[in-house]
């Protein structure tokens, strides 16, 4: 975000008074009033946001190593949607453990729709995660019955094909089900008109369904497959916020599922998020179906986060040019369905690793990313939005340890650390837009092209 003069005269003058009065720190609530007298003015789109001393509050904004005609593009959609409602923006975000969290996605999620009434589009790609023994954000509910078997796409002998989401589970058990409760206390509120099932089975005769009461009767409504997409949808009648599936699956046969997305049909922001523990940039690229899903999602806009795995090898040993080619060829899977997408490269946070038993020092493989990613935008015409830059660099993990911000482990934030960098990502993201579309009538008002 951007400081203008006054701005900064201000930040001074509080730390000046500060100092004269012999205060050893500036209060929290003075600090708060002075972080959010820096937010651009007259946008009140912007979330407010709290003081720490770790943050480099000026920093944190997007760069843009070369053009930014494809941004600009994006924000050309978002004018469609807020202006007119006549399109909706779809959103994909990929990573590893960051995004599997969900708290920093799901903040971006949260705050992206509750710009104006109307946002709503599709909350994105669900798992019952429960499966794999592993963690997800808990602002939607998943249980299943049945026996089922999972993997993820960071096991390389998996006998799975992994798709969007990175994971997937299998089953014969004809009394399998599934339910999905969405918007567990949770605000805004997702709904669904039909609930799209990401798989494959082994056979035809294999095929989920719902049964729907009415009136004391029964209804029983079968999946239809979806011969260009793979998987199944499942319509219903009117919306709702949660569904229970079962599946007809002949003995001898079996049905995976690699996701789900519950869809509707409203004109508004949907954000698609896909991360996996452990992921790398080759993990994402042993998924086979990944470019076919891509067509369920058609990004107008990728947030790329995946690089804090890669990058956990010894110093010397992170390879950056194969780093770069496996994001070139998962470009190259978004171009295939989306021409002129926009691209988010966000930098590693700082992270230590162990070099011994009782030593771990912070990882210098950070700021080879870093760069790889200024690279990568400049080819692309992408963003990046340095982490690495506005956490203080290296060796800074340890200040947003003690601010409560990061885990003891100084590779993952807490809950507040995440969505802490969600509402820093959607205000660099609005500051952005409302800078372009500035930028834009200057234009129309000079008469330039």
């Amino acid at each position: 975000m951007r400081r203008s003069i006054l701005s900064t005269l201000f930040l001074l003058t509080v730390l000046t008074m500060a100092a004269q009065t012999g205060r050893q720190q500036v209060t929290d609530s003075i600090m708060r009033n002075v972080v959010n007298r820096l937010l651009p003015g007259n946008n009140q789109m912007l979330c407010p946001l709290p003081y720490y001393d770790c943050l480099r509050y000026d920093r944190t904004g997007l760069h843009f190593p070369s053009g930014r005609a494809a941004q600009d593009a994006f924000y050309e959609k978002l004018d469609s949607l807020l202006l007119f409602h006549s399109r909706g923006v779809n959103i994909w975000h990929v990573g590893g453990s960051h995004v599997q969290a969900d708290f920093f996605s799901h903040r971006m999620r949260s705050n992206l729709t509750d710009m104006q009434p109307g946002n709503i589009g599709v909350r994105g790609i669900l798992f019952p995660f429960g499966m794999a023994n592993t963690n997800w954000n808990h602002n939607y509910r998943m249980e299943y019955t049945g026996s089922w078997t999972a993997g993820r796409n960071i096991d390389r002998n998996a006998a799975f094909d992994f798709g969007i989401s990175g994971i997937a589970a299998t089953t014969t058990d004809s009394l399998a089900s599934l339910t999905l409760v969405l918007d567990v206390g949770m605000t805004p509120s997702w709904q669904l008109s039909r609930l799209r099932l990401m798989g494959y089975a082994s056979a035809d005769t294999v095929r989920p369904y719902a049964v729907e009461v009415h009136d004391g009767l029964s209804d029983t409504l079968f999946a239809r497959a979806d011969t260009l997409c793979g998987g199944w949808l499942l319509p219903f009648d009117g919306m709702r916020d949660s569904v229970t599936v079962r599946f007809r699956i002949p003995r001898g046969e079996q049905l995976t599922l690699t996701g789900l997305i519950p869809e509707n049909d409203l004109v508004g922001i949907s954000y698609y998020s896909s991360g996996i523990n452990g992921a790398a940039v080759p993990t994402w690229l042993r998924c086979p179906y990944l470019p076919r899903d891509l067509q369920l999602v058609r990004p107008d806009l990728v947030v790329f986060a995946i690089g804090v795995n890669d990058a956990a090898v010894p110093y010397g040993e992170f390879n950056v040019e194969a780093f770069k080619g496996g994001y070139r060829r998962l470009i190259a899977m978004v171009e295939r369905v989306s021409p002129g997408c926009a691209y988010v490269f966000i930098t590693n946070n700082d992270t230590y690793r162990r070099v011994s038993r009782r030593v771990k020092r912070a990882n210098r493989n950070a700021e080879l990313v870093q760069k790889a990613f200024y690279e990568l935008a400049a080819e692309y015409g992408g963003a990046v939005w340095d982490v690495f830059d506005f956490m203080g660099g290296l060796d800074s993990s340890p200040r947003w340890r003690d601010a409560g911000l990061m885990s003891s482990d100084l590779i993952h934030f807490t809950r507040t650390g995440y969505e802490l960098l969600g509402d820093l990502l959607y205000n660099a993201l609005v500051d952005d837009y409302m800078e372009s579309v500035r930028t834009a009538n200057d234009k129309k008002s000079t008469g330039q092209r």
